[in-house]
């Protein structure tokens, strides 16, 4: 009987905990345009442009960014990627805040707080064609999550922000321009 009341209250406050300090995705992002190479049909690479946070070695966000992340495929992993590219071009949809925000990538491909561009850490690319941005494998594991937006205040704490708070606080702060 008390390993049963004990087991119980283990329970209780396992399942009362806040997971704030874990991101199982490592990117969070807001979908502007997808462009995919060197053809559609076939991609080699994938170029995902929008705002874009990532989560750092310590656990914790990035500040929001503009701009575009630049992924090859993963050798043996090519028709998976392909798979997720499709999704991400399907998901690209500006104005519609709600349909275009997602999480992928897994939380082991983190970029480090001292923000190095080594070449194999996530980063955002900024401005231009990305002429001369290299591609970077692209991040499984997590597959692909839709965020919830609908009601992204559930979660806008100070020790859990939540991304999607975060990337709407972003646009209204930083609008798009309508080219």
């Amino acid at each position: 009987m008390r390993f049963a009341i004990l087991f119980a209250a283990a329970a209780v406050a396992l399942v009362s905990q806040s997971a704030a300090a874990s991101y199982p995705c490592g990117i969070y992002a807001r979908i502007d345009k997808v462009e995919l190479g060197p053809d559609e049909t076939k991609p080699q690479w994938i170029k995902i442009h929008g705002d874009f946070i990532l989560v750092k070695t310590s656990g914790r966000l990035s500040e929001p960014e503009r701009g575009f992340m630049y992924f090859s495929l993963v050798a043996g992993k090519e028709d998976l990627c392909r798979l997720e590219w499709a999704d991400l071009k399907a998901m690209a949809r500006p104005g519609e805040f709600d349909r275009n925000c997602v999480a992928f990538g897994s939380a082991h491909t983190e970029r480090e707080d001292r923000l190095a561009r080594d070449g194999n850490s996530p980063n955002v690319q900024k401005g231009g064609t990305g002429a001369d941005a290299s591609a970077i494998p692209y991040p499984l594991n997590q597959g692909l999550s839709r965020l919830r937006t609908s009601t992204p205040e559930e979660s806008n704490h100070d020790s859990s922000p939540n991304p999607a708070v975060l990337l709407k606080k972003y646009l209204a702060t930083h609008p798009v321009s309508q080219k």
